[in-house]
């Protein structure tokens, strides 16, 4: 049988780790930012007064913001790559404490070295890890607390304990789903305590942590702002779960769902999204054979607590449900595809589960990197062609209206523009010599919009070149009336 220990285990856990922190670094800086990271550097770079405020419009706390002010500065030289180095750094380093985290849940460091592997591949954590958010900090702080509880119960130190709530804390703080982790870790100790197999007092380290972490929120919190509500959908809870296998870069990519719809950008990949949901038929089905090892093992706990938090913080707050405000599960998730490879339920299926992961990820990672479609909106583009055709092009709208700073960000980084002043034009200009058109579905009878432009504008180029826009370009100049 393989055996793995000593060097040969502290090489593969250092390789796994590497390559994956390798796969973050890679093409860092070949996508431009799309609005919610240049929202986020702004408010890095806001004054610190105003740092707490701008946080709330991002549904944070200010921890990830005063960090990436340090790491940022005022200078705009690589900006991309420096401003999204915390994010793949934290990744990178999930890897080997998600490593330790498995080991210490199944004793098995097959089982370790694989979710490892899994979670350095995973396309959804690499979306995250090349980002300027704070979601992949948050991740990195909060499987910390889980390593650090993991040891405090099994070695009953203090300091380890005292390091579980000092990293429940950053995590918390780093991002609100950070709470996932505390809880999970309080869950269980709860079921442990009803079970008898703790005594109470082995709830004081979770209760002197909710203390803190009401007081927390009590004193730094603001609500986030009410434009930013809508209500959620339990076809939310599929999609999330298609993420999780093939992140945004398999099946439907958002620039799709966000143009098309969800229903139609499914059906411009039926093969691809037919995969997910057969690897996710196949997980239900082993996890239902696998018993009570699995159905109330640790793995499933997170994932249950993670999507529930999720889903019940937005049922409160009216805050739009997202699957990145549940991607504290994605590790249970992670976790859970690992610990079925020694289900006892179907080897040979969780062996072709766990490949058809593999090839997924794998396949998903490749997409993310080189296929245009998967690209994030290139706002980057959209200025660089404004900037090159400034002497035709002098007044133009895109549409949705807030998506404009972003692209006048990339246009002069140092204007001082504020995003949540963005949501709606003041007013029109006459006949605009461009209209830029992007995420299609969050507008109402924008193809009338485009048809009036025509009729108004007269001879117009329509231009597609630029993943994730639509730009309608008047050919000669012409004086209209607005629309009514």
């Amino acid at each position: 049988m393989f055996q793995l220990r000593g060097k040969k285990l502290l090489v593969l856990i250092a390789f796994v780790s590497l390559a994956g922190l390798g796969l973050r670094s890679y093409r860092l800086s070949n996508q431009s930012f799309w609005t919610d990271e240049v929202s986020c550097l702004i408010t890095a770079r806001s004054p610190l007064n105003e740092i707490f405020d701008r946080s709330a419009e991002l549904n944070s706390l200010p921890t990830y913001f005063l960090l990436l002010r340090e790491v940022v500065g005022s200078s705009n030289e690589n900006i991309e790559a420096r401003a999204r180095l915390i994010s793949v750094i934290a990744g990178g380093l999930s890897i080997p404490v998600f490593i330790g985290i498995v080991f210490l849940w199944r004793r098995d460091w097959v089982m370790a070295i694989l979710a490892g592997i899994l979670l350095a591949v995973n396309p959804l954590h690499l979306w995250y890890s090349q980002e300027t958010r704070n979601y992949a900090l948050m991740l990195f702080l909060g499987s910390l607390c889980l390593l650090t509880f993991e040891l405090a119960r099994a070695r009953s130190k203090g300091w380890w304990w005292a390091g579980y709530v000092l990293f429940a804390l950053l995590a918390t703080s780093a991002h609100k789903t950070g709470i996932v982790f505390p809880l999970v870790c309080a869950g269980w100790d709860l079921g442990e305590v009803a079970r008898r197999r703790l005594r109470p007092r082995a709830m004081a380290p979770h209760t002197v942590l909710a203390l803190i972490v009401v007081a927390l929120f009590l004193i730094l919190d603001r609500p986030p702002p009410q434009p930013l509500g809508r209500s959620s959908s339990l076809l939310e809870l599929g999609y999330t779960g298609m993420t999780f296998v093939g992140g945004y870069s398999f099946g439907p990519s958002l620039t799709e769902i966000q143009n098309l719809g969800p229903i139609a950008a499914v059906w411009q990949h039926p093969v691809q999204t037919g995969m997910m949901a057969v690897l996710l038929v196949l997980a239900v089905v082993i996890c239902v054979r696998g018993g009570r090892s699995i159905l109330l093992g640790k793995e499933m706990l997170l994932i249950v607590m993670g999507v529930g938090t999720a889903v019940l913080g937005g049922i409160i707050s009216d805050f739009p449900y997202n699957v990145r405000y549940a991607l504290p599960a994605l590790f249970g998730f992670v976790a859970l595809m690992a610990a079925l490879s020694k289900s006892g339920a179907t080897p040979k299926t969780s062996q072709i589960l766990i490949m058809g992961l593999l090839v997924v990820n794998l396949w998903a990672d490749a997409q993310w990197f080189f296929a245009p479609n998967y690209r994030k909106g290139d706002f980057r583009a959209v200025a660089r062609w404004l900037t090159e055709n400034r002497q035709k092009i002098k007044t133009w709208i895109v549409l949705p209206y807030y998506l404009d700073f972003t692209v006048r960000w990339y246009m002069d980084p140092n204007t001082k523009f504020d995003p949540s002043t963005q949501s709606t034009p003041p007013s029109l200009p006459v006949i605009p010599d461009a209209l830029i058109i992007t995420r299609r579905h969050h507008l109402q009878d924008v193809d009338k919009w485009i048809e009036y432009y025509r009729l108004m504008a007269g001879d117009v180029q329509a231009i597609n070149s630029i993943p994730g826009f639509e730009l309608y370009v008047r050919q000669e100049p012409q004086n209209s009336a607005p629309p009514p």
